[in-house]
């Protein structure tokens, strides 16, 4: 097999991504997932690339020692996916150019790292990286970071500490938690985020009392689900009643049911701004 064979580069629709990927033939799983070598990365490195964002597919702890120190420093924007063997990245530290970071389906790395010196990086996506999210403690290191987006999959409800772990983050703006379970689900952490403009989450994270509660004291955070209903959640149904086990409804015949649910929301609003 030529080593044009084992790896192969292709450049999506949009010109400014390039994704570094094996073909199917030599993929692995979840058990057993491919990996790049460094030299598979000089060797990829070395027809004509995007030098400023890349997506990667495969990468183990030895290779990406090796893209930080040879390749990354010029990159604004990384995705990692299916980098299983990656327990740490911390290496991404070094990068200052770097603006954003994404990590889909990590088994491995349990923490991020010291975001101090990435003073350029606003924005941070991890899905389907189940310790990583766990703790995400280390995003308090970031001065600068604007959006914060951590999901589980599509089957599971991914454990999360607290909201404590975005607390004194001077500049996150918006936070989005999808498919996540928090263990602590204290909101006293909100006061702590000056900046917070958006709040997005499930509507069966929070029941109810608990959403018309960041509503009455938080009025000008904006969310999907900070209201009484919405209707991107609704799966099956017309609309989902924002609050945990509530229900989804069809329309019009569950018009009244939904009058209810909204009048019931809203006085649980006013309730909570009365009590000051």
């Amino acid at each position: 097999m030529s080593k044009n064979e084992e790896f192969f580069i292709h450049v999506s629709d949009t010109p400014k991504r390039l994704f570094i990927s094996r073909p199917e033939k030599i993929k692995g799983d979840a058990l057993s997932p491919c990996c790049m070598t460094p030299d598979d990365v000089d060797f990829e490195m070395s027809s004509g690339k995007n030098s400023e964002i890349l997506e990667i597919y495969g990468m183990n702890q030895e290779s990406l020692e090796y893209f930080v120190q040879h390749y990354g420093k010029t990159y604004r924007y990384l995705s990692f996916f299916k980098c299983q063997l990656i327990n740490d990245f911390s290496p991404l530290e070094d990068l200052k150019k770097l603006e954003e970071v994404s990590i889909y389906w990590n088994i491995r790395a349990d923490k991020l790292w010291n975001f101090s010196n990435n003073t350029a990086l606003k924005t941070i996506t991890v899905k389907e990286a189940k310790k990583l999210t766990l703790k995400p403690e280390l995003l308090k290191t970031s001065s600068v970071m604007e959006t914060v987006h951590f999901s589980g999959d599509i089957f599971n409800n991914y454990p999360m500490e607290s909201l404590d772990c975005f607390a004194d983050m001077p500049a996150l703006k918006h936070l989005w938690l999808n498919n996540i379970r928090l263990n602590n689900k204290s909101l006293d952490a909100l006061k702590s985020m000056p900046s917070l403009k958006r709040f997005d989450f499930d509507a069966g994270m929070f029941t109810t009392e608990e959403i018309a509660w960041i509503v009455a004291k938080y009025p000008e955070l904006e969310g999907k689900c900070l209201c009484a209903y919405n209707k991107e959640d609704a799966l099956l149904n017309d609309v989902r009643v924002c609050g945990y086990r509530k229900p989804g409804l069809d329309l019009p015949q569950h018009q009244k049911r939904l009058d209810k649910y909204i009048e019931q929301f809203n006085a649980l609003v006013e309730k909570y701004k009365n009590e000051g």
